[in-house]
């Protein structure tokens, strides 16, 4: 694996009384995808704003390309981050290329790729018109490419794809994809677990200040040991079907709907289950599977290990021995 190009030891973050982050470390590799998810309220956007620097820590440290970042930021440490906001504000008035140029003076860099962002991000058509005439997907777009006029290595983006249509949410994640094959680091936060999921190489849960789970989406419901959910539903209620879906543990569907079973297995037992039901075909009118997918990850490791979970070397998440993948 290669060096991390943002790693973030020990972070804390309290506001008067109230413990916001607690010992959290986190690693960002070039060209990785990491989604940090939690319900709202649970520290994402401080965490955010703890790495870009507009909030400054109680303890702990964030190094950027092997350097400690100091607070405020240098002029050389804020290039190598891009930040978008969860609510994102432009002038109405300007064009869509205007706001770039405006933004890249802010930066302190050049506008020669104002008109090959605009392109990157799908927003070539729209460079003379008026902010505006915006949709919010475009303007959360343009707000993409203002982060990305320093072409920073780091790119962090907080609930990137509240208020978008499906289109707007697979588009993207589409560019997302390009930027990550150039090997930028992209961290994530959201609490929209079916669009995020597919497109993470890693996944950090927040609860509570501290990381209950860390790892890939596949290593995480291994780990939950999840069951698969498998129904079944008959033409008519034939004694011998009904009898051989009873002695596999199946039990009537709890929506009411006629001759519908239910039965959750372990994942190893799921082929030899099937080809049991399957062998019942004639009497069989449909069958279903359901495989545990991320929110029900989520909701096991948020309720059953509340304030911490054990990571597979045994020491708790959050902690020291947890580096290298929380956020």
């Amino acid at each position: 694996m290669s060096a991390p190009i943002l790693e973030i030891t020990g972070l804390e973050k309290a506001f008067k009384e109230h413990e916001v982050l607690r010992g959290i470390d986190l690693c960002l590799e070039a060209g990785s995808l990491v989604g940090l998810v939690g319900n709202n309220g649970q520290g994402k956007t401080t965490l955010i704003k703890l790495i870009v620097g507009l909030l400054r820590p109680d303890a702990g440290q964030v190094c950027l390309a092997g350097q400690v970042a100091g607070f405020p930021r240098t002029r050389g440490q804020k290039r190598l981050l891009g930040y978008l906001p969860e609510a994102v504000q432009f002038y109405p008035r300007l064009t869509g290329a205007a706001t770039l140029r405006f933004f890249a003076g802010l930066k302190g860099v050049g506008t020669d790729s104002v008109l090959p962002l605009l392109e990157q991000v799908g927003l070539a058509d729209a460079a003379d018109v008026p902010v505006s005439a915006f949709s919010k997907g475009m303007r959360q777009r343009l707000g993409l490419a203002q982060a990305l006029l320093d072409r920073p290595p780091v790119l962090l983006l907080d609930e990137p794809t509240n208020g978008l249509d499906p289109d707007g949410i697979r588009d993207f994640y589409t560019i997302l994809e390009g930027l990550r094959a150039e090997g930028i680091a992209i961290l994530t936060a959201s609490h929209m677990l079916a669009e995020i999921g597919p497109h993470l190489q890693r996944l950090a849960l927040l609860r509570d200040g501290v990381f209950v789970r860390q790892g890939g989406v596949a290593d995480l419901v291994a780990q939950a040991g999840l069951p698969t959910r498998i129904k079944v539903v008959l033409k008519t209620a034939h004694p011998a079907t009904v009898a051989h879906l009873e002695g596999i543990g199946a039990h009537p569907s709890e929506n009411g709907r006629p001759h519908s079973f239910e039965l959750q297995c372990l994942p190893g037992d799921k082929l030899s289950l099937l080809e049991g039901i399957l062998r019942q075909g004639a009497h069989i009118a449909d069958v279903s599977v359901r495989e545990p997918g991320l929110e029900d990850v989520f909701h096991h490791f948020q309720t059953a290990h509340p304030g911490g979970a054990a990571d597979e070397d045994g020491s708790t998440a959050g902690g020291p021995a947890a580096k290298g993948g929380q956020s």
